[in-house]
Order: C-alpha cells, then sequence, then structure tokens
C-alpha cells in the first residue's frame, strides 16, 4: 500500500471503514436491512448495478443474496438456490482467485438471464472466513482485512455486476479485494447464525410436527381423552374423537360448564366421576368404573372410565386427566354371557321340575279319563244335569293339567334349541284362544279395569300347539299389572284392556291396548330382552315378553309395542300387536285332536318300566284293556325279568328312573336283543336337554311327553307293532 497515492489510500481508509461500521453493527448481514446497509457502503465507493454474496452448495450450486440498483432498490433473488456458473466457482471456490467477466451476453443461460435484468458484466472476489483467533466486532474485521489471503478457506463470493460491458476494468480492483477480506468476518458469523436458526428452526419444525402427530393420535385414538383443571374441575382438553362419539362439537363442550359430569346418563355414574375428580385433586388415582354415556342423536353407550392426577416434581396437583373407553360390544357380549349362564341354570331347574310335575300330571291325567270310564259305566246311573256337568268338569280337570304341563314346557324354549320350522304345529283359532286367555286372566282384569272385546271374523293361523294362548294371557296380565289399583269400583270402570282381532285375509292381527301407565321412550327398545323388567323382582322375571317374541317370530310373524298408545286422549297406556300370517291349506298342520288309535288284530305283550308305582298302575289298567301288561318298577327289575325268559313285543320305558336310566337299558338291550330294542317307546316328564335330544335322534325311537292320554298310548303301542310286524321275516311285506 506503501506505492498508492496518499488520495486514494485515504479513500480506501474511508470505504474499508464504513463496510466494517456495517459488519460490525450486525450479527447476521444476509438479512434484508442489513444486506441494505453493506449494498450502501459498498455502493459510495465502488459503484455498481448489482451487488451479490454467493454461498457455494452441495452439487455445485449457491446460495444468492443479491440487491439491484436500478430506479428502484429490490432484493431479488435473496437466499435464492441458483444454478453456479462453471468458470466462475471453478475459479473462485477452487482456485481461489477473482474471475471477471467482461460481458454476460456470451456466458451460460444464468449469466444471459443477468444480462436481461441489465447487468453486462461482474467481477467474481473469494471472500475468506475468519483466520482462528480474530473477533467477531469491528477489531476482528479490521484484523482480517490487514491479514488478507492469511484468512481461512473461502467460504463466499462477492460479487458486483456493472450496467455496461468490460465494466469491471473500471473497477477499484485494489478496493474490492480489501472490502471481500473486510466481509470474511460478517459473512462468517452470518453463517454461523444462519446455520443456529436454521437448525432452531427445524428443531422448532421438528417439534411442531411431533406436537401435530401427538395430537393427531390423541384425535384418532378410540378413547375419550380429557383433562380438567385442578382448581375448577372444568375441561381444558378433549380430543375429537369425543365429538364423533358423543355428538357434541369440542368447542361447544369446552365452553359448557360440567359437561363430563352431564354426559353421565345415571346418577351412578355421575358419582363414580364427581368422587374419581375429587380423589385425582388430592393426587390420589382411583379404581376405573363403568357407566352410560348420553349420545346426542343417539341410544346411551357403555364407557369404562378411568380419571387420575398428574402431579409436578414438588408434589403439586398441575393437572387431571382421565379416559373414557367405549365398551358397549364387550358390555353387550358379557351380558350375553351372563344371560347365557343364568338361562342354562334356568334350563337344568326346568329340567327338574319338569319331571317333578309331569309324572303326577301323567298319572291325574290317565286318572281322569280312568274316572271318566267309570261313570260312564253300565252301574254308574246319572241324572241328565248331574252326568253333563260331571263331564263338564272332568273336561275342565283335563284342560287344567295340561295347562300346568304347557307352563313347564315353555321352559323349553330357554333350555333346548328351537325346534324345526313348522314342527308340531296346528291350525288355531285365534279369538278362542282370546276367550280362553281372557277367562284364564279375567280375575286380575277385572279388579282394575273394564275389559272390551272387538273380535272380528279372522281365518286360522298355523301355531305350535297352546303357544298362541301362552303369549296372550302374558300381554293380558301384563296390561292388567300396567294399570294402578283403583280406589273404588268408579275409578275401575274409567280404565280399559281392549282385546281386537282383525284379518285382511292374508295376515291375522290381535292387538292388546290398556289405558295404564305406559312404558317409557328409553325403555321400549329394552323390553324385548331376557330379563329386563321395570316391575321389581317380587312381580316380575322380565322372560315373558322375550319368549312371547321369540315363539310369535318362530311362527312366522311379528310383535310389535307402542306407547303411548295409539289415540289415546290424554296420551297413555301401551298397545301391543301380533301380526300372523292366515293358515293355508289345512293339510299344512298337524290335527289338534288325537287320532283314533289303530287297533291289532292280537294282544301285544307290553312291559311298562315306570319308577312312579301310580302311574304306573295307571297305565295298566288302562292299556290292560286292549293288551297284556306287565310292570317293572326299575331298569334293573326289567332286566331281571327278561333274564327270566319272559317275552315283550313292546316296552313301553321311562327315560329318568333311579339307578339304570331308560338310555342305558335301551343300549344293553340293543347289544343282547335287537329285536326288541325295535319295540321301545320311550316315555319322559323332561321332553327337553341336549342330552336327551341326542338319545332320542340316535336310537330314532318314539316318545310320549307326560302327562299322556290312554288314547295316546295305545296309538303308539299299535304303531310299533304294526310296523315291526310288516318288517318280520315272512311277512308278505
Amino acid at each position: 500500500m506503501l506505492d498508492v497515492p496518499a488520495s486514494e489510500r485515504s479513500c480506501r481508509l474511508v470505504a474499508l471503514n464504513a463496510v466494517l461500521t456495517v459488519v460490525a453493527r450486525h450479527s447476521n448481514l444476509l438479512l434484508p436491512r442489513p444486506f441494505d446497509e453493506l449494498a450502501g457502503a459498498v455502493g459510495r465507493f465502488a459503484p455498481f448495478h448489482l451487488l451479490a454474496v454467493l454461498f457455494p452448495e452441495p452439487e455445485a450450486g449457491l446460495l444468492a443474496y443479491a440487491v439491484f440498483r436500478g430506479e428502484t432498490l429490490s432484493a431479488a433473488p435473496f437466499g435464492a438456490r441458483i444454478p453456479a456458473p462453471a468458470t466462475l466457482f471453478r475459479r473462485v471456490f477452487g482456485e481461489e482467485k477473482a474471475f471477471s467477466c467482461e460481458s454476460t451476453r456470451a456466458g451460460d443461460a444464468l449469466e444471459r438471464m443477468g444480462a436481461a435484468e441489465g447487468c453486462l458484466s461482474y467481477v467474481a472476489l473469494p471472500v475468506r472466513s475468519a483466520p482462528p483467533g480474530a473477533g467477531t466486532g469491528a477489531a476482528g474485521a479490521r484484523s482480517q482485512a490487514a491479514a488478507g489471503a492469511a484468512g481461512g478457506p473461502v467460504i463466499a463470493a462477492l460479487v458486483l455486476g456493472y450496467a455496461e460491458a468490460a465494466g469491471a476494468e473500471a473497477a477499484p480492483t485494489a478496493l474490492l479485494e480489501e472490502l471481500a477480506d473486510a466481509l470474511g468476518a460478517g459473512l462468517d458469523r452470518s453463517l454461523r447464525v444462519v446455520a443456529g436458526e436454521r437448525e432452531a428452526a427445524e428443531r422448532l419444525l421438528r417439534i411442531r410436527e411431533l406436537e401435530e402427530q401427538h395430537r393427531n393420535l390423541l384425535d384418532n385414538a378410540p378413547l375419550i381423552i380429557f383433562r380438567l383443571d385442578p382448581e375448577t374441575g372444568e375441561l381444558s382438553f378433549l380430543n375429537r374423537h369425543a365429538e364423533r362419539l358423543l355428538g357434541v362439537p369440542v368447542a361447544e363442550a369446552l365452553r359448557t360448564p360440567g359437561f363430563l359430569a352431564e354426559a353421565h346418563a345415571d346418577p351412578e355414574g355421575v358419582m363414580c366421576f364427581e368422587d374419581a375428580v375429587a380423589r385425582a385433586r388430592l393426587g390420589a388415582p382411583s379404581s376405573s368404573y363403568e357407566a352410560r354415556l348420553r349420545r346426542r342423536g343417539g341410544d346411551a353407550i357403555t364407557a369404562r372410565g378411568t380419571v387420575y392426577p398428574l402431579v409436578s416434581d414438588r408434589g403439586r396437583v398441575v393437572a387431571i386427566e382421565g379416559v373414557l373407553a367405549d365398551v358397549s360390544t364387550e358390555h353387550a357380549a358379557r351380558t350375553r354371557l351372563i344371560q347365557v349362564d343364568r338361562l342354562s341354570t334356568l334350563g337344568t331347574l326346568a329340567a327338574g321340575v319338569a319331571h317333578e310335575i309331569n309324572n303326577p300330571a301323567a298319572f291325574i291325567l290317565l286318572g281322569l279319563d280312568m274316572l271318566d270310564r267309570l261313570l260312564r259305566g253300565p252301574n254308574v246311573r246319572m241324572e241328565g244335569a248331574a252326568a253333563s256337568s260331571a263331564s263338564e268338569l272332568l273336561q275342565e280337570l283335563r284342560d287344567s293339567i295340561k295347562r300346568i304341563v304347557d307352563i313347564v314346557r315353555d321352559l323349553k324354549l330357554f333350555a333346548s334349541p328351537p325346534q324345526p320350522e313348522g314342527s308340531r304345529r296346528t291350525l288355531t283359532d285365534a279369538n278362542r284362544t282370546v276367550e280362553s286367555a281372557l277367562s284364564l286372566t279375567r280375575g286380575q282384569i277385572i279388579e282394575r279395569a273394564q275389559i272390551v272385546k272387538n273380535l272380528s271374523e279372522v281365518p286360522p293361523v298355523l301355531m305350535e300347539d297352546g303357544r298362541l294362548g301362552q303369549v296372550i294371557v302374558n300381554l293380558l296380565v301384563n296390561a292388567a299389572q300396567a294399570i294402578q289399583k283403583p280406589s273404588s269400583k268408579v275409578e275401575a270402570r274409567e280404565q280399559t284392556v281392549t282385546v281386537e282381532t282383525r284379518s285382511d285375509g292374508e295376515t291375522v292381527e290381535i292387538a292388546v291396548t290398556d289405558t295404564g301407565a305406559g312404558i317409557a321412550e328409553e325403555n321400549l327398545p329394552r323390553i324385548w330382552a331376557p330379563f329386563f323388567t321395570t316391575k321389581g323382582p317380587e312381580v316380575g322375571t322380565g322372560l315373558g315378553l322375550s319368549i312371547s317374541r321369540e315363539i310369535i317370530e318362530r311362527a312366522g310373524g311379528t310383535i310389535v309395542a307402542e306407547s303411548p298408545a295409539p289415540g289415546s286422549d290424554p296420551p297413555c297406556g301401551a298397545r301391543f300387536v301380533i301380526s300372523l300370517p292366515a293358515a293355508g291349506r289345512t293339510e299344512e298342520a298337524t290335527p289338534s285332536v288325537s287320532p283314533v288309535p289303530r287297533l291289532v288284530s292280537k294282544r301285544a305283550r307290553v312291559l311298562v318300566v315306570e319308577d312312579e308305582a301310580s302311574l304306573a298302575r295307571a297305565l295298566s289298567e288302562q292299556l290292560g284293556r286292549v293288551h297284556q301288561v306287565s310292570v317293572a318298577p326299575s331298569a334293573d327289575a326289567a332286566m331281571g325279568m327278561l333274564a327270566g325268559g319272559q317275552r315283550f313285543d313292546v316296552v313301553l320305558c321311562d327315560l329318568r328312573m333311579p339307578g339304570m336310566s331308560g338310555d342305558v337299558f335301551y343300549t344293553h338291550i340293543r347289544e343282547s336283543d335287537p329285536a326288541l330294542a325295535q319295540g321301545f317307546i320311550f316315555m319322559t316328564g323332561v321332553g327337553f336337554g341336549a342330552d336327551v335330544e341326542r338319545f332320542l335322534a340316535s336310537s330314532g325311537r318314539p316318545l310320549l311327553e307326560k302327562p299322556f292320554s290312554a288314547e295316546d298310548a295305545l296309538s303308539a303301542i299299535a304303531e310299533v307293532v304294526s310296523s315291526n310286524r310288516a318288517a318280520a321275516p315272512g311277512s308278505g311285506a
């Protein structure tokens, strides 16, 4: 610098000081405002059309910070990535020397773009990083400028572009080189700041991405996730799945005081939730609980709730969080398992009850037949009215016994699988069934309400024997129980139970309507569930309507409930409507009367194996009118009789007996005397149970369900004897 004139040297020092002042003032020259100040400082001493700082990027690219000077000052591109001119990149960053371009019009595509912007030539100078130990302030910048080439590696290129070709020749190159060296410390510091800012920005972006992922996870988890303020107990956070599950927008829920407590449908659930929150406020977790939650526009759901505190290191409760999981499906499955278990127990108990009831009922029914025959005997004389009354009484006793047995058999709906479609169906007169049901329930109804009958002419329906009567009796009893007992006869006359029948020729409808308390809207869908009842355990078990729907649907019909009853004024009561298909050809039905037994030409030898002595005697006397009958009180006794050489054509054998059961006895006989095994007819007071049904299906032997009439037994014996004789060798069949 000693050979440089004093005036020029003074000018360069002033320019260098101006640039260094800008460098010292700003920690990051690559921001628009500091870069604008830098361009102004350089432009006062080295006029230019364009000032740019280019940083090398991977794969021979450049990161450009540029200022154009024309009529207006702009900052474009600023921090843009651009392709590097090959010659500039090699000269500045490879050889670490200055590079001049006399005409951008003849350069590559990027230089021609500069020419189009008015930059016709340019000079690019290497900018080195601060030397080791150099400061970052003005003093450090001056020391680097003084050090010159002693700086670190080239980190950038300082580019000055001119508005005329070969403009670089007129530029003070020595001044530009000093300015480029002076910029080293500032740009080095700026790069570190940018790198730190970029790292912080990337870290912040990553945090935001994680937060978004976390929020998406919470919002899409199949749970209601919430956070409560420990001071007020109000919601401070609720995930989006709660909105989908409960049907309430999150924003509305957050501004609704006590929203989660109100979302619990039952008082017990509210109590459990509030207790869990109170424990969490004290820093104690609580056990999970189950409760029903309301849903806007839908049925309530069952949820399992867990509430827990968030405690700081100092032991302070900073938040209360919780989860409500939808367990409706699990709850329904568990309920079904409980019902299955209860029904299994019920089936086991019913089997024992049926056996104990049906055995004496069978004896009573056979005894009534014997009594009827005695009363009609030649040695008994009765007046006309007395004879008629006795006959009617016997028939009513038979009907009562059959009703007892039918009630026991109704449990079969829950203790065994449904019978095949159409099995054991008879032509049933709906009107006659209604009359019978009313006669059975009249006593319960008339003390509460008037009975109104509107029975139209309707075709018969195909039903399992006695089932329609059971359904109507159940509906009538429910109707009576829905009406509160009046304090006077006048009040009773104001209440009604109405039974109607009607038909369009295709279907038969039976409607039972009452003016009672009705059914709550929320309970209407639940009344068909087994064991659901609002009456209390002392009044009902909750099986009646479930069994009734099972019976009607197995007959191909439907049963629906409406409450309040249509047309009631004021609205009250309930109406149940049974709809059944009208019967087709009469051949489809099983005759409802017992067939006349086909008598065989020869008396058969019949062995009755029955442990109930009274029933065995009655059977012996009734069957003895036609056949030769022997009685064995047990299967062991029967085995002894057969071992002693006695022969029989038919064995009428009870299935359930003390000691050896009927099925085991049959198995022994089938192995030792297959021909006699073909003469077995089983009797049972328990017409259901998986073991009984499997055995009967495998043996293929006929079954008489107790109680049965003498005619039923004689008909079964005639059928077996005729079948066995037809199959015997030499029979001519």
